[in-house]
């Protein structure tokens, strides 16, 4: 019983997948000068965001890459923090907190959240 229920809730994820897609309208923590900021998503391009930090006139807003964000990743039906070392069109290539840099990947973006 246990190993159907676990089968069932992965294909609901992955039918769901999008619904934890970064993107429009997202609230995200974007990292300037050494501080982490409270900003949302006005726009996408790939993996490029144009953001609007919370509590500041849109002269701020500003296109980023996630390598400024702070992301958990989806990984087994369970999030991870993470940092993005690099992005390759709607690809990023991230790094999981506290694990060696084996564990490095590509991933699309809807395995990504803010946290």
């Amino acid at each position: 019983m246990k190993k159907i229920i676990n089968s069932l809730l992965l294909i609901f994820i992955l039918l769901n997948s999008s619904a934890y897609a970064i993107g429009m309208g997202d609230f995200i923590k974007v990292k300037w000068k050494g501080n982490y900021y409270d900003a949302h998503i006005i726009e996408k391009s790939d993996a490029n965001f144009r953001i609007h930090y919370k509590g500041y006139d849109h002269s701020w807003d500003e296109w980023i890459t996630l390598e400024r964000a702070r992301i958990k990743v989806l990984w087994k039906n369970k999030w991870y923090k993470a940092r993005v070392l690099e992005s390759s069109g709607s690809r990023v290539k991230i790094h999981y907190d506290g694990y060696g840099s084996n564990w490095d990947e590509w991933i699309t973006l809807d395995r990504v959240r803010s946290y």
